[in-house]
């Protein structure tokens, strides 16, 4: 034990302890391991940048806390040294004070370490849980692989990881009785959308809502990748997309030179991003979603194979929207309102501009293992400002085709689909076709 004087900060209490120990263990170095070296400043930068700069600055405490280690370092007392964190902030931020380590976050070689290989994955199944008979591992990984597989942490890595977290918290639940929890995504993971919020908040509301609407619309975004970070300089959409990468909330798709194509790793990161849209959709709407509603609609989809009520729900959420929010309405934000309903639910995978040989079909919906019915849906979106409602028929001939050519092309890849073609108008009408049957909705 140690005691120290209180007036000594957190670098004097270090260099006194360092400075005993290497004077009582001559013959020993030391490894020195810090785990989530970054949480603290990770919150400082979101909310205080200016409290961020004092504390790494010259004479900060964080900044003299790592002088002292690679003082030590030099001097021999400390043989190793090992940061894990999420984001390149805080020692970039302090070169000069501690220029000794070296980033290996994109480095091939220790891509493995932050994650499960399928192979490691099958191996931890069959070695702890596995009861021949009880279920089957292949279908048991083909469906963990749509949930948790996908991250990529270094261009050269040929192999996407498993995050770790989800594995084990799913195993943990599906060892009880080999049937799949209700809840496919760890709460802790989905609960913590609002770090997309923390992340975009300093850009202005035109970025912010440029990289939400493209990542939620193609489930991708391509960007330079920040590898130092030196706050003397604006915070942009790269800082924004590289942060987003570097918390897990986008992975590496592919790099050309400097240029990076990130995507969404996985389903449960997905529904973090709508549970986000979601939260600050009905925020700056002013809205309230009725999740009893949403419920029975969905139930209503899979006992019933139809969409009715799932439609008159969403007209619901127009008509509640005031003019002004319909001034640029357009399909896309149509598309949007669908899936913030859909995506969280756990009954279907939502899959937007599923792309294929007539084109991009809207939305594809795809019953997942928690759900029991069986039919996949295939819906094609149109909207028409009031003033444009003498065009209805045409836009609807329109979407009953594209409907039709995709549905044609989804047979052929082995996915039988019910399919819909559904037109707004304005805020209070709609249409509703299913596009194998002479019935049509009107409202």
């Amino acid at each position: 034990m140690y005691q120290y004087e209180r007036e000594l900060n957190p670098a004097d209490y270090l260099s006194s302890f360092l400075s005993s120990v290497s004077s009582k263990l001559r013959d020993c170095k030391l490894f020195i391991l810090i785990d989530e070296y970054d949480h603290f400043t990770n919150e400082l930068f979101a909310f205080n940048k200016g409290h961020f700069k004092e504390i790494v600055s010259r004479n900060g405490w964080v900044r003299k806390f790592y002088e002292v280690i690679k003082q030590f370092m030099g001097e021999g007392t400390i043989d190793r040294f090992f940061a894990t964190g999420v984001t390149p902030v805080t020692l970039d931020s302090m070169t000069s004070g501690f220029n000794v380590a070296q980033n290996i976050t994109l480095d091939e070689k220790f891509h493995n370490m932050a994650g499960f290989t399928e192979t490691e994955l099958r191996s931890l199944i069959e070695n702890t849980i596995y009861e021949e008979g009880k279920f089957e591992i292949d279908t048991v990984i083909s469906d963990m692989r749509a949930w948790y597989n996908g991250s990529r942490f270094s261009a050269d890595a040929n192999e996407r990881l498993y995050n770790p977290q989800m594995v084990i918290s799913f195993l943990a639940n599906f060892s009880n009785n080999f049937t799949y929890p209700r809840e496919m995504a760890d709460i802790n993971v989905t609960s913590d959308y609002k770090k997309i919020s923390n992340i975009l908040a300093p850009l202005s509301p035109e970025e912010s809502d440029e990289i939400i609407s493209t990542v939620l619309e193609t489930d991708s975004f391509t960007e330079r990748l920040t590898v130092q970070y030196n706050f003397e300089l604006p915070y942009t959409k790269t800082e924004a997309v590289s942060l987003l990468f570097y918390n897990g909330l986008l992975t590496i798709e592919s790099a050309i030179i400097n240029l990076y194509n990130f995507v969404i790793p996985n389903y449960v990161i997905k529904q973090m991003y709508w549970e986000f849209f979601k939260y600050r959709f009905t925020i700056e709407k002013q809205l309230r979603f009725d999740s009893t509603k949403i419920d029975r609609s969905i139930m209503q989809m899979f006992m019933d194979g139809k969409i009715d009520m799932l439609v008159e729900y969403v007209s619901s959420i127009l008509k509640n929207l005031s003019n002004r929010d319909l001034q640029k309405f357009s399909e896309k934000n149509i598309k949007m309102i669908f899936m913030t309903l859909l995506i969280g639910n756990n009954a279907y995978f939502v899959k937007s501009e599923h792309e294929n040989n007539e084109g991009y079909a809207d939305l594809l919906l795809i019953p997942t293992q928690l759900n029991p019915g069986k039919e996949n849906f295939l819906l094609e979106l149109k909207y028409l400002k009031k003033s444009s409602k003498t065009t209805l028929e045409t836009e609807k001939t329109k979407a009953i085709e594209q409907v039709g050519k995709y549905k044609a092309e989804l047979a052929a890849e082995g996915i039988d689909c019910k399919t819909y073609a559904i037109v707004f108008v304005g805020k209070s009408e709609y249409e509703c076709r299913d596009s194998y049957a002479d019935s049509t909705d009107y409202h």
